[in-house]
């Protein structure tokens, strides 16, 4: 799922064109409600309208494989944040996809750099409240 903040919509994408308006449509009050609380005291005073639910189109027989759909919804995601057509990435070219992919991460695990600031990393202090039940 893409969340866009500014149109009020959320985009979800599925390797077989399926929906999944059980799963998504909840999400859709949800996300309202977790915005409210962070907008300025002026926005929060005004009624927050639900998000829209928006399925990616998906070409005829995307992913013959069945083994590809991570890979595909990464890419849908790179392609949603540098806009570009979702329909560069198809069977002929996932499999390139998948091993740059893998290289990438390969590359990320060996950094030194990367290395040192994962072991200076710390946990951010969290604040510890009770859990509250959403309607």
């Amino acid at each position: 799922m893409c969340v866009n903040f500014v149109t009020r919509s959320i985009e979800v994408f599925d390797c077989e064109g399926l929906r999944h308006p059980g799963a998504v449509e909840p999400f859709t009050v949800l996300i309202s409600r977790i915005v409210k609380p962070v907008q300025s005291s002026k926005s929060r005073q005004h009624h927050v309208k639900q998000y829209t639910v928006l399925y990616a189109s998906m070409p005829f027989l995307l992913n013959k494989s069945s083994s590809d759909c991570g890979v595909y919804a990464l890419k849908h995601i790179e392609c949603h944040l540098l806009g570009l057509d979702f329909s560069l990435v198809n069977d002929n070219n996932i499999r390139e996809a998948r091993q740059k992919i893998a290289y990438d991460l390969w590359e990320a695990a060996i950094d030194p750099i990367l290395i040192e600031r994962m072991e200076k990393f710390t946990l951010p202090k969290t604040i510890s409240s009770a859990l509250v039940e959403l309607e």
